[in-house]
């Protein structure tokens, strides 16, 4: 079974969010920023010292694309 730590998954998740972004690129430019500035930052924590406030930090970056894209939800499924 492959274990791995918080901050493995972090980047997981920002490579994703990072390809996400690429996908959506021609659809609206404030999504590709969203996802990018997210994904970036996830992938540079795992670079990061393992302090509390980085912990916090990546996960109000992991929670901003959903809260954002709950907010615009009619410009995001038009």
């Amino acid at each position: 079974m492959i274990t791995l730590s918080v901050k493995e998954i972090y980047a997981i998740v920002g490579l994703l969010m990072l390809l996400l972004a690429v996908f959506t690129y021609p659809r609206d430019k404030k999504t590709v920023i969203v996802f990018s500035i997210s994904g970036a930052y996830l992938v540079l924590n795992y670079f990061l010292p393992k302090t509390l406030f980085f912990d916090i930090v990546s996960f109000v970056v992991l929670i901003t694309p959903f809260v954002y894209f709950k907010v615009n939800k009619k410009s995001f499924l038009e």
